[in-house]
Parts: C-alpha cells; sequence; structure tokens
C-alpha cells in the first residue's frame, strides 16, 4: 500500500509531498506535507519490534499520562488514531503518524532544556502507576553485550569486565527501576517555547540514570554542558529520585559510554550491520571513540560525580 494511501486512512488528505526522513537506525521516517500542514509517518521495524501493540499501548499510555499530569514543562507527540487505534496494519506494516513539529530558537541553554525536558518526561511517565511493556527484550543489558563481544573478540576485554563487575555492584536488585525513556538525546528533542519529547518506541521500565548517561555522553567533555544537563535533569525531576538513585547517575554514563562501545565493537567485527550506513572500519573507529571517552569519564570521576551531587543539592 503507498504512503498516501496510509496517510489517508488517517485523515490525512491533499498530500501535496511526502519526502524519506534519514538519521534513524531502525524504523522508515517520511516527512508528509498536506494542505493542511506536515506529518511524520512512520513505518515500526517488526525485526527489531517483534510486538508493535505493546510499543503503540506503551505510546497511548505515555499520552495519557501527559493529559493527566503534564504541567506544560514538556509534551510528547499525539498519534493519529485511525479506526479507534493509534497505528494501522497495512499489508503486515505497522504505520503511525503525528503532526511535524520544527524545532525553533530559544534562548535558554540547549543542555539545561535536554536534561529538563527527559527530566520531567520521567516524572510524568512515573506518576499515577503508570505501567509500560517490555518492547524490546533485554534492551539495556549490559551484561548481554559484554558477552556478545566476548564471543567475537577478547581485545580490550579488561576494561569491560573490570566496569561489568563495578556496574553489577551498583545496579542490584534494591535500586529502583522506573518508566524511562531509554533513547535520550538532543535529536529527540524538539526545542520551542515548550520542548517535545520525540521516538518513544524504547520507553519502558529502566534505570533513570541510563537516560541521564545518554545525555551525558552526548556532550562530554564539556563540563559546562555536563552542569547544564544535570541541573535541567534534577529540575525537571523535582525530587523524584532517591539518593541512591542519584548516586547511580555516574555509573549510568559509564553504562552508557561502555555499553554503546561493545555495540559498535560487535556491529564492526561480527559485521550484523545495525548501525545503517557505517562500515566494520566506521564502527570500529567510532567503538575506539568511546572506548576513550569511557577511560576520560572513568578518570574524571571525581569531578563528574562532584557536578552532579551539587546540582541535585541545590
Amino acid at each position: 500500500m503507498d504512503t498516501i494511501k496510509i496517510a489517508s486512512l488517517f485523515g490525512v488528505e491533499d498530500v501535496n509531498d511526502i519526502k524519506t526522513l534519514d538519521g534513524g537506525h531502525i524504523n522508515r521516517t517520511y516527512l508528509v506535507t498536506a494542505s493542511d500542514g506536515g506529518y511524520v509517518l512512520q513505518s515500526l521495524n517488526r525485526e527489531v519490534f517483534a510486538f508493535p501493540e505493546k510499543v503503540m499501548g506503551n505510546i497511548s499510555a505515555v499520552e495519557a499520562a501527559f493529559v493527566r499530569y503534564g504541567d506544560g514543562t514538556v509534551s510528547v507527540p499525539h498519534y493519529l488514531e485511525a479506526d479507534g487505534a493509534n497505528f494501522v496494519d497495512a499489508d503486515g506494516e505497522i504505520y503511525r503518524m503525528y503532526s511535524y513539529t520544527e524545532s525553533s530558537e530559544v534562548s535558554a541553554d540547549r543542555n539545561y532544556l535536554m536534561g529538563r525536558s527527559f527530566g520531567a518526561f520521567l516524572r510524568i511517565i512515573n506518576s499515577g502507576g503508570v505501567k509500560l511493556h517490555e518492547t524490546i527484550h533485554d534492551f539495556r543489558d549490559f551484561g548481554r553485550y559484554y558477552s556478545s563481544l566476548l564471543a567475537v573478540s577478547r581485545a580490550k576485554s579488561e576494561i569491560f569486565t573490570e566496569l561489568s563487575k563495578e556496574l553489577e555492584a551498583v545496579f542490584d536488585g534494591n535500586l529502583p527501576k522506573r518508566n524511562v525513556h531509554n533513547d535520550a538525546k538532543s535529536a529527540n528533542i524538539i526545542t520551542g517555547r515548550q520542548c517535545t519529547v520525540i521516538d518513544l518506541d524504547t520507553s519502558m521500565e529502566g534505570y533513570a540514570a541510563l537516560d541521564f548517561g545518554d545525555m551525558i555522553r552526548s556532550v562530554l567533555p564539556d563540563m559546562s554542558a555536563v552542569r547544564a544537563v544535570a541541573k535541567g535533569f534534577a529540575e525537571g525531576l523535582c525530587g523524584l529520585l532517591t539518593s541512591a538513585e542519584v548516586d547511580s547517575l555516574y555509573y549510568g554514563i559509564l553504562w552508557a559510554v561502555g555499553e554503546l562501545s561493545m555495540r559498535y565493537y560487535i556491529d564492526g567485527i561480527a559485521e550484523n550491520g545495525y548501525f545503517k550506513g557505517k562500515s566494520p572500519v566506521d564502527c570500529i573507529r567510532r567503538a575506539d571513540e568511546l572506548y576513550e571517552q569511557l577511560l576520560y569519564v572513568k578518570a574524571n570521576r571525581e569531578t563528574i560525580s562532584g557536578i552532579v551531587h551539587a546540582v541535585f543539592s541545590e
């Protein structure tokens, strides 16, 4: 079924143009321009998301939480409905659609806004006992990636073995799990008078520290940016985290950087092709960069932890 026909199933008519949007690793994404404005149309990758109804059920739950508990700090997209559902199954492919919004210039620090937006996002989706399904089994399982890396290469295994043991000690059965985004980065924030958090497919139960780690990974080694993200995150959370969770935030950075480094090594060595548009050489180069970043985070533990605890104490 062509994309114009699919758009019409969501009530979008008079389509003038459809363009493919690049940049994502997983789903096929299109920008649909119609007489009444722009829309994002996506085809959900069923090889990654084996149970798309759980993904879309989570998105419905997140939207409902924002309707009930949102305070205007941040928003999420509203997915259009077709026959009472927020997706359509067209010839075995799952499609969903929402209004397109462009980022606009803001006077506030973008790193601060990213931190505040994801902090508020976590606070809102953890209000009122919202329950989210697991959309990708063992998605942020450090041990799984560690085992997969050892299966293809023992290079640099010493640092990853040490890190695996360190993380096991912190992220034990006593540290709370919450609903989190699981892909917190600037590309998933649309800035404006009210920022919008997008790409909700991996929203499910996990550790708040991993959302923090994903954000910090993207701004290192700029310590002023680290402080801005941490300050925004703390303000957005409004006291949601326990003291143990605050202590875990530094380790969330180690997890995020180490995990992504291992994933690139695995993809480069095994040539799995997960990272679209990247050759094995590209993957190894990126893995090496992240490995160096991991060493930097470990070497600057005192400084980074000091920043985190300072802003969460304000």
